[in-house]
């Protein structure tokens, strides 16, 4: 029975009719074909097997640069991080495609600036900051907006591990490209200090730059501010906010920011004070009635060995047939420097230095050009003085703003960078360890201080304030080389403690100068108590002994460990020097002349030394004023005088001290032009530069003065001439080193 009922009720089935729904739609039949079909792209572009790459350049992967340009947009992390390693490799297979791959490469890598992958933007930072530097400038300048847009968008990144790498880049492209990074930043930084001055009521107008057309300084500085928790709330005003970066973070921005300054700030300085081996001129200017005597005062030295004062002149080919101006075609024209051509020579009759050019046809049009290039030069010096006092408002905008964050920077990091009884280095086993992360914060936020204040101009009573204030905190542990106890200090180490000491000397000398004017101000700082512990120290640090490899021991309160006072260490010094010389010289002048006696010739520090004392009693002979009496700059020329035979020989004889030589001659040429000659000069000891006899062979010849440049050699001549009747054995010397000469030529 139950088979009988199944098998009529399939009978029944399959005859049965389908009721239809409301809502559902006609069902297909069961014997109905589906012609529907579905078409999908599948796309291979690594995948060329058959692609014949023989005649291109590849990598180790069978990879050319459009393969790998292409992969940096895969969306796969590995990939893109293979990506910018075969550039790197395919790069330094072929050196070639650096220039003729870059236009396809640059736009391909700024874009992953802002990658979301840590492996792929740690590839990218080794990667530009090994191949930007080497592409030259003239290629590299249409894709200067790709490089600092994409750089500022991940500034501004969500996630803060892509703005902390971003920072990275940024510093690479400083390096490059240091002019168009820059320009424009002081806007940010006037438009955020006017909100903070606003309140909400007064909504402060916009700038002239639209965010459009930002000049890439101004986004870079806005960057930075917002960094650091600097921002512009609703209303236009300015909340400045604790944030919440780590040590190692905020070391990263404040060290990027200094070296953003380094490159935006105009240098304090004269176009010969860059040299490390030369002594900065640009503290003395105050001692000078006006800038002509200044400048008088800067070329008395220096003048005869300076080699960056130089200009171009254009020289027109002189093939064209019409030498007139206007129908010289400009791409016939060649540039050849003039080194002679100083700024101070400018007024001469002469455009030109004729020993220099001798043989040259100089036509019409050379001279126009020649006329046009320093019309060019004097209108370019006019923009560049207005700049250059914008610059310093913004500097002091700039430190008014960053003013509390860096204080509780410098109080949050303090503890943990001077505990008691613990060292600046890291709590690692072994030897050349460095400083600490907490003791680099510590350097970074002074240095950003001193680069600040270097670059301000008439600082206002709220910045001397919070300098002070600031100041006041880290007086506590000045000085930051008692911290040094241990030995296992790198030497790169003891140096950043040292330039952190110099930094702290310099600032309490700069809020001295600007305190004086005002005197009715109360400061917690206590200014003269300060400048005593900086001009003891630094007293200290020049009057220990230094040893053949120039190293020397901080003197400092609790002993500190050794470190090299090398020349570039020294020349940050001197501005502090001059500036405690005005306060209390007496200790530091016997400080200066017992340093410069211990020091040799070939010492780096010696030529800087020398120049520095020289100026200080030049000061004494021109209208202008000086710190020490009539007996201390006469204590000065005696004290360069005494060593100068001596040290003039060994300068001379060899040619890294050609320069060091020229201080010298220009020095005893000044010396003997006046009108007594100075007692204290040795005139017999001289003998041996012009003319050397050998005790025992009895051969003769020149001195060291005939290994000398040119201009030096004719320097030593016409000092010659003024030596006569100084000395019996000197007059034949000079008289023997002549006759050579003229039988040499």
């Amino acid at each position: 029975m139950p088979k009988a009922s199944k098998r009529q009720k399939e009978k029944k089935a399959d005859f049965q009719k389908t009721k239809l729904k409301l809502g559902k739609g006609k069902q297909a039949a069961n014997n109905a074909t589906d012609t529907s079909f579905k078409a999908k792209t599948i796309a291979l572009p690594q995948q060329s097997i058959n692609a014949d790459k023989s005649g291109k350049l590849v990598n180790s992967r069978n990879l050319t640069v459009a393969d790998l340009a292409l992969q940096l947009r895969h969306y796969s992390a590995g990939v893109r991080r293979d990506a910018v390693a075969g550039i790197k490799e395919i790069l330094t297979l072929h050196p070639s495609l650096m220039l003729s791959a870059a236009p396809q490469l640059i736009p391909e890598l700024s874009r992953c600036i802002g990658d979301d992958d840590g492996t792929v933007r740690k590839q990218l930072h080794l990667l530009l900051a090994w191949m930007l530097p080497e592409i030259p400038q003239q290629l590299l300048g249409p894709y200067h907006n790709t490089l600092l847009l994409y750089t500022t968008s991940a500034l501004s990144h969500i996630y803060p591990e892509v703005r902390l790498d971003a920072i990275k880049v940024l510093d690479v492209c400083l390096d490059v490209l240091p002019h168009t990074a820059t320009s424009g930043w002081q806007d940010a930084v006037f438009n955020m200090s006017k909100a903070s001055t606003s309140t909400a009521a007064t909504p402060v107008a916009a700038g002239p730059s639209t965010s459009a057309h930002q000049p890439h300084g101004e986004r870079i500085m806005n960057c930075f501010l917002n960094l650091l928790g600097v921002t512009r709330r609703s209303g236009n005003a300015v909340s400045i906010t604790a944030t919440d970066l780590a040590p190692a973070a905020k070391l990263l921005i404040l060290r990027s920011l200094r070296t953003f300054l380094s490159h935006a700030l105009p240098a304090t300085s004269s176009d010969g004070d860059a040299h490390p081996c030369r002594c900065p001129t640009w503290f003395f200017r105050s001692s000078f009635p006006s800038t002509a005597e200044f400048e008088h005062f800067e070329s008395l030295l220096g003048k005869h060995t300076s080699s960056n004062r130089t200009r171009t002149l254009s020289v027109f080919a002189s093939a064209a047939k019409d030498r007139s101006h206007p129908d010289v075609n400009s791409s016939s024209t060649s540039q050849a420097s003039l080194p002679h051509w100083k700024d101070s020579e400018m007024s001469i009759s002469t455009l030109m230095d004729l020993d220099s050019t001798s043989g040259t046809s100089v036509q019409q049009s050379d001279l126009y050009a020649s006329l046009q290039a320093a019309l060019s030069l004097s209108a370019s010096a006019g923009n560049g003085s207005s700049g250059s006092h914008a610059a310093q408002s913004a500097a002091l905008a700039l430190y008014e703003l960053l003013d509390p964050i860096l204080l509780a920077s410098f109080l949050d990091t303090a503890p943990a960078a001077f505990q008691p009884d613990l060292d600046l280095s890291h709590q690692v086993r072994g030897q050349n360890v460095g400083l600490s992360t907490p003791s680099q914060l510590i350097f970074e936020i002074i240095q950003l201080l001193l680069s600040l204040w270097r670059g301000a101009s008439a600082p206002t009573s709220k910045a001397r304030t919070s300098l002070a204030n600031l100041l006041g905190h880290a007086s506590i542990y000045f000085p930051f080389s008692s911290h040094t106890g241990s030995s296992t200090l790198s030497h790169k180490a003891k140096s950043l403690v040292v330039q952190m000491d110099l930094a702290y000397a310099e600032l309490a000398a700069l809020f001295a100068i600007n305190a004086a004017d005002s005197q009715k101000a109360k400061y917690k700082f206590n200014v003269d108590v300060q400048v005593s512990a900086v001009a003891a120290f630094v007293s200290e640090l020049l009057a220990v002994p230094v040893t053949e490899q120039g190293t020397v021991s901080l003197g400092s309160v609790s002993g500190s460990a050794t470190s090299v006072l090398d020349a570039d260490t020294f020349h940050a010094l001197l501005p502090t020097l001059w500036f405690l010389l005005g306060a209390e010289h007496e200790t530091l002048l016997d400080s200066l002349l017992a340093a410069y006696q211990a020091y040799s010739t070939q010492h780096r520090v010696k030529p800087i030394l020398f120049e520095f004392l020289a100026r200080a009693y030049l000061l004494s002979k021109l209208r202008a004023q000086t710190p020490f009496t009539q007996a201390e700059s006469d204590r000065i020329l005696q004290t360069l005088l005494s060593g100068l035979p001596r040290n003039l020989w060994e300068a001379a004889s060899n040619s890294s001290g050609h320069a060091f030589a020229g201080l010298q001659l220009e020095l005893l040429h000044f010396v003997l032009l006046l009108p007594s000659r100075p007692a204290t000069l040795e005139f017999g000891k001289l003998v041996p530069f012009y003319w050397v006899t050998h005790p025992t062979k009895k051969v003769s010849g020149p001195g060291p003065f005939n290994k000398l440049p040119s201009l030096l050699r004719k320097l030593a001549l016409d000092n010659s001439v003024l030596l006569q009747d100084c000395d019996g054995r000197l007059d034949k010397a000079i008289s023997s080193a002549r006759q050579s000469v003229i039988q040499s030529s």
